[in-house]
């Protein structure tokens, strides 16, 4: 049995490609995705970078809590997306777990460096890796919103 992308491509044609496009209401709601993903984007990049996020007042700030879980959830239904694409539906649910317990396992060993380094499990080096992350799903998102 031939998975992957050639069996995507396969069982597309040229003509179910038209049926299968969106209208102008898709593309309207892609577009506002798009926006709101560039506003949040331009909110948390400034000249400070990521030294914003290492003052622990961002932790008490549910619209921070909000992005990173989003951010979370997106990144781990995306990964779902292409590891189904390669390996099947099968193979993709174990890689998203993968991708949760890899994440968490990052987040504690970050901040266990934080804790060993200036007594704080918030701040450099989680803070940056939050941040990061959320700058570079955002970015993601925002180009996937464009293209779609």
């Amino acid at each position: 049995m031939i998975t992957g992308v050639s069996q995507v491509s396969m069982n597309v044609s040229v003509g179910d490609r038209e049926h299968a496009r969106t209208g102008p209401i898709g593309r309207l709601a892609r577009l506002a995705w798009a926006a709101a993903a560039a506003l949040t984007l331009v909110s948390i990049v400034d000249r400070h970078g990521s030294a914003r996020f290492r003052n622990p007042h961002i932790l008490t700030e549910p619209s921070a809590w909000l992005l990173h879980g989003l951010m979370l959830v997106a990144f781990v239904l995306t990964v779902g997306a292409i590891a189904a694409v390669f390996r099947g539906s099968r193979v993709a649910r174990r890689i998203q777990i993968a991708a949760i317990a890899l994440i968490a396992g990052t987040v504690v060993a970050a901040g266990a460096i934080g804790v060993s380094a200036s007594g704080s499990f918030w701040g450099f080096p989680l803070a940056d890796l939050v941040w990061y992350f959320d700058v570079v799903v955002l970015a993601v998102e925002l180009i996937a919103f464009l293209l779609a």
